[in-house]
């Protein structure tokens, strides 16, 4: 006698992870929305002929009984009436397909115009996220060469007076000197010599890389020239 194979159940999978729905774009939505409209647009057209159609021959065939008829009446025959009713039937049918293609042109026209004017802002949100991205990248790179002038400009100055006039001298070179105009376009090395030479400064580049000069941080941690506390005292130097 056998004995019964014992099979171990399957352990129960875990539920898939679940699937966050992609962002509705409400351009593409009011697109296939224009797409189906215009689908059933072309549908109902093809109705309203297709029943243009059938009345023209319904009226064929009714006049063609009816003069075979006419040459065959009897008296007290009663005239037949199956083809009025037909195209009684054909042309409330024509009438309402062509109510429903008016109001599905309305409605097509408002969903093209939602559509541009939803394109149209989207394009211009793209426009101005575009410039936006450029201008905190050119604001980047101007800063990056004031930082630079300015460690030379610290470095160099023996005085706070000359220290400011060499700051007003260098934002006035980037706001209103047409060299600097696009400054953030220009090589880093390029943009700092051409700044120091305007401004009479002689850096040391001996330290210098693809990146400005190292560790600026540590720099704007030490002494000025001019600092009053570069002076030894048992007591306080600023009273």
């Amino acid at each position: 006698m056998s004995k019964s194979a014992h099979t171990t159940a399957p352990a129960p999978q875990p539920d898939p992870a679940p699937i966050d729905p992609p962002m509705v774009d409400e351009a593409d939505l009011l697109a296939a929305s224009v797409a189906r409209v215009e689908r059933r647009l072309r549908m109902l057209d093809e109705l309203a002929e297709m029943a243009m159609k059938l009345a023209s021959r319904v009226t064929e065939r009714a006049l063609a009984e009816d003069a075979a008829a006419s040459a065959k009446a009897v008296a007290g025959d009663a005239p037949a009436d199956f083809a009025a009713d037909d195209l009684t039937k054909l042309s409330r049918a024509v009438r309402l397909t062509l109510d429903l293609a008016g109001r599905l042109e309305e409605t097509l026209a408002r969903l093209r115009s939602g559509e541009i004017t939803v394109r149209a802002a989207r394009r211009q949100e793209h426009e101005e996220r575009a410039s936006r991205a450029r201008n905190q990248r050119d604001a980047a790179a101007r800063d990056k060469v004031a930082e630079q002038v300015t460690m030379v400009i610290y470095s160099e100055s023996e005085s706070e007076t000359e220290s400011s006039d060499l700051l007003d001298a260098l934002a006035e070179r980037l706001s209103d000197d047409i060299v600097y105009i696009d400054v953030e376009d220009q090589p880093l090395r390029e943009a700092v010599e051409r700044l120091c030479g305007d401004l009479g400064l002689k850096p040391d580049w001996s330290r210098w890389t693809d990146d400005g000069w190292p560790e600026p941080d540590e720099f704007f941690k030490t002494r000025e020239p001019w600092s009053p506390f570069n002076r030894v005292s048992r007591k306080p130097v600023l009273r």
